[in-house]
């Protein structure tokens, strides 16, 4: 995306304009990547030797390098969305899991705490009760 970005905000900058596809960062981030040398060719750079360009003065190529990036933005906020949905949903689930598990112990009176250090269900001992308090003490002969 960044790389992308800096050649649409700065079309002038010829730095920009060029990506070594030798250097170990891009090369980690990007071009071992699948399809990646092929998006960068799509989105208008031609591949030079070692380098990848964009040729300066092409409107066409800088309209291509714009549509693509606009095109991996949308992408990657789909997958994003998708992803915080996923996480939502297992939530959600958890949630009517664990409800249901605390209706099989009577409701929620009964508190979510039990819920978790329970391992056995219905089956579980009940917690001890306290011990009952001593009769109280015979009363004096008079």
């Amino acid at each position: 995306l960044k790389l992308l970005q800096n050649v649409v905000d700065k079309p002038e900058e010829p730095k920009f304009r060029s990506i070594k596809a030798t250097n170990a960062t891009i090369k980690a981030k990007v071009l071992d990547c699948a399809g990646a040398r092929a998006f960068l060719l799509a989105a208008g750079f031609a591949e030079d030797g070692d380098l990848l360009t964009l040729p300066s003065g092409d409107d066409a190529a800088q309209a291509s390098c714009g549509a693509a990036l606009a095109a991996l933005k949308s992408h990657a906020n789909d997958c994003s969305d998708a992803y915080f949905r996923e996480v939502r949903d297992a939530k959600i689930m958890q949630a009517k899991a664990d409800e249901a598990k605390l209706n099989e112990f009577g409701g929620f009176s009964r508190g979510i705490h039990n819920l978790r250090s329970s391992s056995s269900g219905k089956d579980a001992a009940p917690a001890a009760s306290p011990p009952s308090p001593l009769p109280p003490p015979p009363l004096p002969a008079s």
